[in-house]
């Protein structure tokens, strides 16, 4: 897929506050200002791994990175260390990721749950223990691109963009799933998965001052069936919700989007890793041959 030219020329943006009390930017913002935007997707976020190293191998380095969920653990870890041994590193948390670390089973936590006295089915515990000891920042400001985090107002449903403060706890607040993880508070808000709000956020790094933006997709499930389960049903019914949107948010960029390929896979749930190194292989692959194919953007 080419650049997808949604109107006009140039723009003059404005950066949006930052969040945890950092002050606005109210001026106008150069152009040419790249940024990468990860989308949402648990276990099928792999894929952006091999792109990551596709756009890395061609030259191609953001201004700013944005990711919601699973994409902004990806994107934290990448503006951290943009460099190829940094996305090695990010290969092999990946490549080492299981059900446990991120969905642990636990009869407690699902009777409380379902009996209505608790607001997560699993612990984030696991996942947040792993984040710590593999994300390559403490703060989200200590990154050496700028990157931000997506999550979504619990109380309004609204996207929240995170620039500053602790990089786990915003990473733990983009990936609360509704249902599956607890909302995580951060000042006076409860924040929810940011997949919810804006799972593909090209609106939010807009508003951050890109003018040009890649957006590295998740993987796309391509089964004659949606997969056992209440969950894979839930997963696959707000995917429907987030296809809509994403088309929405496209046309309203004023910038140039690049879409880089999605690759596919056969895996129905965000919390199976049996298909990770494949769709980093697949990531990568896809997004060389569409770089042939896209001169100008690898220019």
């Amino acid at each position: 897929m080419g650049p997808v030219q949604t109107g006009g020329s140039a723009m003059t943006a404005y950066r949006v506050p930052r969040d945890a009390g950092a002050p606005a930017v109210t001026g106008p913002v150069p152009s040419g200002t790249v940024a990468f935007v990860l989308q949402g997707g648990g276990s099928l976020c792999a894929a952006q791994v091999g792109m990551l190293r596709a756009l890395t191998r061609a030259g191609i380095r953001p201004d700013l990175v944005v990711g919601s969920s699973a994409g902004a653990l990806n994107g934290v870890a990448f503006a951290a260390d943009p460099s190829i041994e940094g996305i090695d590193r990010l290969e092999a948390l990946w490549l080492g990721l299981r059900r446990r670390h991120v969905a642990p089973i636990s009869l407690r936590t699902l009777v409380r749950a379902v009996a209505g006295r608790g607001e997560a089915a699993v612990s984030s515990t696991p996942l947040r223990q792993m984040l710590r000891a593999v994300i390559g920042v403490g703060r989200l400001e200590e990154t050496v691109v700028p990157v931000h985090a997506v999550a979504t107002d619990f109380e309004t449903g609204a996207p929240v963009v995170l620039s500053r403060g602790d990089a786990v706890s915003a990473l733990l607040a983009s990936a609360a799933f509704p249902g599956l993880y607890a909302p995580v508070r951060l000042g006076e808000r409860r924040l929810i998965d940011g997949g919810v709000s804006a799972d593909v956020p090209v609106l939010q790094a807009e508003s951050l001052g890109a003018t040009t933006i890649y957006v590295l997709p998740a993987a796309v499930t391509r089964q004659a069936g949606h997969g056992p389960g209440a969950l894979c049903v839930a997963f696959r019914a707000l995917e429907q919700i987030l296809v809509e949107r994403e088309r929405r948010d496209l046309a309203a960029v004023r910038g140039s989007v690049l879409r880089l390929p999605a690759a596919t896979t056969r895996v129905a749930s965000v919390i199976d890793f049996r298909d990770t190194p494949r769709l980093i292989e697949a990531g990568c692959r896809l997004t060389e041959g569409w770089l042939t194919r896209q001169p100008a953007a690898a220019a």
